[in-house]
């Protein structure tokens, strides 16, 4: 009971419904993403709920990353995110089956947003969430057509780690993460995040655990 409380106070959830309301002016398939996020989170699905003890992992995750520039420098991820990215964090890594909890309902998720909104930070901090968060040995791929474009999102991931305290590696009884040049590796779980590019890339053999 006690974790249900949590969710129908959390931050998506509270997007959502103002979604439902009409207080927030959104397309109409958010609006019909965030009418089956609330019914999940009300426990009215009989197939799928919401992963409360992840959603609290990753809040505390969120409140230990630092925004390195913009608007919302020096902010904590936690309290510079926004709505729609609640939900999309929220939903695409805590909607889990009943039977099987340590298993996402959604192995695709898909943003779609006007330029200049946050997007490459927004999928920066999905995967460092994931670098965290997914089984150990797990392989994360961000691909793009070029090297540069590939590269922007462990830019990004650098960026978040270089300016949080309790993630750089100087600051941690151990070394948390470690960012070479062809990817960042988190020594905790032995996870990899490595961004390719298929115009020099085949991906031939490559088995992912998340796919960009």
């Amino acid at each position: 009971m006690q974790l249900k409380m949590m969710i129908r106070s959390h931050r998506s959830y509270q997007y959502a419904q103002k979604v439902l309301r009409e207080e927030v002016n959104a397309p109409k398939y958010v609006v019909a993403q965030c009418a089956e996020f609330k019914n999940i989170a009300d426990g009215h699905d009989k197939k799928y709920c919401i992963n409360e003890k992840m959603a609290v992992k990753i809040d505390k995750l969120l409140k230990l990353m630092i925004m390195p520039k913009g608007l919302r420098a020096g902010l904590s991820v936690y309290d510079a995110t926004v709505g729609y990215q609640w939900l999309f964090y929220i939903s695409t890594l805590c909607v889990v089956y009943r039977e099987n909890i340590n298993k996402r309902r959604y192995e695709t998720a898909i943003l779609e947003i006007a330029r200049k909104n946050f997007k490459t930070y927004t999928v920066a901090i999905v995967f460092l969430l994931l670098l965290l968060l997914e089984p150990s040995f797990s392989k994360l791929y961000s691909v793009a057509p070029d090297g540069s474009l590939s590269r922007e999102i462990k830019s990004a991931i650098e960026e978040i780690i270089a300016v949080s305290p309790c993630l750089r590696p100087e600051n941690a009884p151990e070394q948390v993460f470690k960012t070479r040049r062809d990817d960042i590796f988190c020594k905790l779980n032995h996870n990899d995040y490595i961004p390719l590019n298929y115009s020099n890339s085949r991906l031939d053999g490559k088995l992912p655990s998340v796919f960009l």
